[in-house]
């Protein structure tokens, strides 16, 4: 048996997980896999609003491809 002053067995603030398949574990996957992306991409310490201005340049990239793709298609 351990003595008063020992470390106890299991911490004071243990919180279980939730059950497999249920909204809130698909919620805590879905976050840790985001965040594996971002580090992956090397953006996984980089600010809210530096993230969301990479997007914004993606996004305007993406579109403009397309436009000049369709541009391209009905002049040809």
């Amino acid at each position: 048996m351990g003595s008063k002053g020992s470390k106890p067995r299991k911490p004071k603030q243990s919180q279980h997980l939730p059950k497999v398949g249920s909204a809130t574990e698909n919620q805590r996957l879905q976050h840790a896999e985001r965040g594996a992306v971002l580090d992956n991409m090397g953006m996984g310490n980089a600010s809210q609003s530096t993230r969301m201005i990479i997007g914004i340049i993606v996004a305007v990239v993406i579109v403009g491809a397309l436009l000049a793709l369709l541009g391209w298609n009905t002049f040809h």
